[in-house]
């Protein structure tokens, strides 16, 4: 499952959450995605990157993912 939230109301940096090595290995392979975290037990890896609107990112890691995004009850977009 991948996540993506926006780290502060209207400010233009988000975070992407992946247990999916591929889309972890896709997203390394992009300049726009720097990996800010990694999990040493779980197959678990988080990224941040800077997008001017939101629905940039949403098409963004919806064409990465090959689903379309749903919004979860604290607002976190996320992927199956």
């Amino acid at each position: 499952m991948t996540y993506l939230w926006q780290l502060m109301r209207g400010e233009n940096f988000y975070k992407v959450q992946t247990d999916s090595k591929e889309i972890a290995d896709k997203l390394k392979r992009r300049n726009r995605f720097n990996i800010s975290g990694v999990s040493i037990t779980n197959p678990l890896w988080i990224f941040s990157c800077e997008f001017s609107r939101g629905d940039i990112a949403r098409k963004v890691i919806t064409n990465l993912t090959g689903v379309k995004g749903k919004i979860d009850s604290e607002g976190c977009i996320f992927y199956e």
